[in-house]
């Protein structure tokens, strides 16, 4: 099993050259999601960007805080389905399987971070965090140091982890403000203003749940997955091709519908950020100027985990 060490030896290790890693477990309502992430550091004090594409998008990345990442490498990512974390015993033996076969000896792990909406699955993930780190996880909620504030929400421990993890690595890595978009078994929409306040969002159906729910709630129509509608299947000429068109264009139009309300609520132009399994073939419609920011919530998991570890 890799080592653990402090936040506060982060700084020595990457003078030394050492592997380091910060571990995230995001549990969302469908899977598991184990990441490890690799701290990148920009001397110069302005950004790299390593993964999130810019399509349709153009924008000026905002200074990072001292001391913290400019950003993250993925050094690894696997999921397992979120059944299997409500018992502790299967996550244990699927959890050290993946850090088996991805995380040497060597790698010395500097912060960990769970971010769950299915507080089921919690106990065993920050058990399993703490038995391969040695110290108690930090688990993601709003009075976590996420580099957010909450004052507008009046029950701010009803914010989703997940809501909370995207959000802060948006806001500490775009321009502000910022609306989120992570369209997965839900589509959540977070807004954080040029200060960053967390204003709240909107949560919809995901895609695929809206499928589901039309193949459940009917008596003839089929079951279909998500996937990409051509420009000229807009307009639906069967009955499978009406329902994704609704599912997949009907999504794009209510980001796109939604952040035109939030700019004029707001006043002044924001940057939108999409992320989550089904953003591929939604992001094809949207109109809005976009970043697409595949590994969104593992970021902020990440970041979430070292600014705790580093004001300890």
């Amino acid at each position: 099993m890799p080592s653990f060490s402090s936040a506060h030896g982060l700084i020595a290790a990457r003078k030394k050259g050492d592997p380091v890693l910060v571990f995230a477990i995001d549990i969302g309502n469908t899977t598991i999601a184990f990441t490890g992430l690799e701290p990148q550091f920009n001397e110069a004090g302005d950004r790299t960007s390593t993964s999130a594409s810019t399509e349709k998008v153009l924008f000026q990345e905002v200074p990072f805080q001292s001391g913290l990442p400019s950003d993250y490498e993925i050094c690894f990512m696997e999921k397992i389905p979120t059944q299997t974390g409500k018992d502790l015993p299967s996550f244990m033996e699927a959890a050290e399987g993946i850090l088996r076969r991805n995380v040497s000896p060597d790698k010395k792990i500097v912060a960990a971070a769970v971010s769950s909406v299915v507080p089921a699955c919690t106990p065993a993930a920050a058990a399993f965090a703490e038995k391969i780190c040695g110290v108690s996880p930090v688990v993601v909620n709003c009075h976590c140091d996420s580099g957010l504030l909450f004052s507008d929400i009046p029950v701010p421990e009803k914010v989703g982890a997940d809501r909370i993890a995207d959000a802060a690595w948006a806001a500490e890595r775009y321009p502000l403000p910022v609306m989120t978009a992570d369209l997965g078994t839900a589509t959540t929409i977070n807004v954080v203003s040029g200060d960053r306040e967390f204003l709240g969002g909107m949560i919809a159906a995901g895609v695929r749940t809206s499928l589901n729910a039309l193949r459940s709630g009917t008596a003839q129509l089929p079951q279909l997955e998500p996937g990409y509608v051509k420009k000229e299947d807009l307009i639906g000429r069967d009955t499978a091709g009406c329902m994704l068109s609704a599912a997949v264009i009907g999504a794009a139009a209510m980001i796109d519908g939604l952040a035109a309300h939030v700019e004029e609520q707001l006043g002044c132009p924001l940057t939108l950020v999409l992320t989550g399994g089904n953003a591929g073939v939604v992001s094809e419609w949207i109109r809005h100027p976009y970043i697409h920011e595949p590994d969104l919530a593992a970021k902020g998991t990440a970041l979430i985990a070292q600014r705790e570890h580093a004001a300890k």
